[in-house]
């Protein structure tokens, strides 16, 4: 397996994108992809507690859950390790949307709040992608958008980790794995202003070029390529 990682804070002043992954064994790897939610102090630092947090359980019980149950218990634990930095802050809010993505052997389990997403690329196709949890996405279930549902709501997601009460469990999904195959963890700020065949087709030669593009991107883009 490969795994590459990029973020890059665009034209904003900080990047409140987070990145990381963790080999656990030659077959087990956990990967997690954070967005600071805009609106909020300190989504830098929330992103990043939240994403090291994920890491951290998953890492720590491995062996102590169903892969299923762990991603779901590495949520409300790094909600409630936001909860103690939000605390210790002083501050009302905080929080990031994330996508999380355990892959064990042929199997790849994986979990999202908010708008950051996942992608599976097969043979070179998109096969599968999340669907956001945003306010756009619902009301494109009950009515045609017109531009100024675009406007209003078009960041405003309806999960997201806060560290506090109102935290929704988070579901897991599965996908057996085939050679090959690619899954591109991302946030909103790449997957709105970027093709994704700069994710699918990535490697660390193509740093440069993914940072030239920077002064022309209106939010933090990041992603992480796991490649089969």
């Amino acid at each position: 397996m490969k795994i590459y990682e990029y973020t890059n804070k665009g034209s904003r002043e900080i990047n409140q994108d987070f990145v990381i992954h963790s080999v656990i064994s030659s077959n087990t790897a956990i990967m997690v992809v954070a967005d600071g939610m805009g609106g909020y102090s300190f989504g830098e630092i929330a992103s990043q507690v939240i994403s090291e947090s994920i890491v951290e359980f998953v890492r720590m019980n491995i062996s102590n859950y169903s892969p299923t149950e762990l991603l779901k218990e590495s949520i409300i634990y790094a909600n409630d390790c936001l909860m103690l930095k939000r605390l210790s802050l002083g501050v009302k809010s905080i929080g990031a949307v994330v996508s999380v993505l355990l892959t064990i052997k042929n199997d790849a389990y994986f979990t999202w709040l908010g708008d950051s997403r996942l992608y599976l690329y097969r043979d070179g196709i998109e096969v599968y992608r999340t669907q956001d949890h945003s306010v756009i996405n619902e009301l494109s279930k009950i009515k045609s958008l017109m531009s100024s549902d675009l406007d209003r709501y078009s960041s405003v997601v309806t999960r997201s980790i806060m560290g506090d009460d109102r935290l929704r469990k988070a579901e897991v999904s599965h996908v057996s794995v085939q050679q090959g195959d690619i899954f591109v963890l991302c946030t909103d700020g790449f997957h709105k202003e970027l093709a994704m065949s700069n994710a699918t087709e990535y490697n660390d030669s193509h740093k440069d070029i993914l940072d030239l593009k920077s002064a022309n991107i209106s939010d933090n883009y990041s992603f992480i390529k796991f490649e089969v």
